[in-house]
């Protein structure tokens, strides 16, 4: 009987760790480089590095938070499906953006986008999900960027998520009842 006691403390010990540790989270930070500088009026381009993705989003929660070093950008995030979409009119010259003022395709106003920010003090903060998504920049004004070079910088907060919390919780009450046990 010793040992069913021993394993009802243990478990209780490991719901108490994981609901500590998921609370105070782990956050990484990291750098998106090689970002094309757009040269189109308020299109968007993306950089060949996909952001890192959620393999385990039903048990962690993971907040991304972007910042950029310029002014006269907006940042964009989309899936590898909008991102090809937009590559595909970069590399026929966009053409028909061009011709069309109405069309929004792979613009601000897009709305094939996961999130869109055009405030760099303010940043751009996205909740992540599994797949894998691209940062993409364009410019704000009518006027090209100053300079060539962006910096795109990330850091993603990571804690446990309401399931976790829950089998946790389950875990725990699981164990205190094995302890109890004679």
């Amino acid at each position: 009987m010793v040992e069913t006691s021993t394993k009802g403390y243990l478990m209780v010990g490991f719901a108490v760790l994981v609901m500590t540790l998921g609370t105070i989270g782990y956050t990484f930070e990291g750098e998106v480089d090689d970002v094309p500088t757009p040269n189109i009026e308020g299109f968007v381009f993306f950089g060949d590095q996909a952001l890192p993705g959620n393999a385990a989003a039903l048990f962690i929660q993971a907040e991304t938070t972007i910042t950029w070093d310029r002014d006269d950008i907006f940042v964009v995030l989309a899936d590898e499906e909008k991102k090809q979409q937009c590559d595909g009119v970069r590399t026929n010259g966009g053409g028909f953006i061009l011709s069309d003022s109405n069309s929004q395709t792979c613009q601000y106003g897009d709305s094939g986008y996961e999130e869109k920010a055009s405030d760099s003090s303010q940043g751009l903060t996205w909740k992540m999900t599994s797949g894998e998504y691209y940062a993409g920049i364009g410019t704000k004004s009518g006027t090209l960027p100053a300079g060539s070079e962006l910096s795109i910088d990330y850091s993603v907060d990571l804690s446990a998520s309401i399931p976790t919390y829950l089998f946790s919780f389950l875990i725990g009450i699981g164990g205190a009842a094995m302890s109890r046990m004679d």
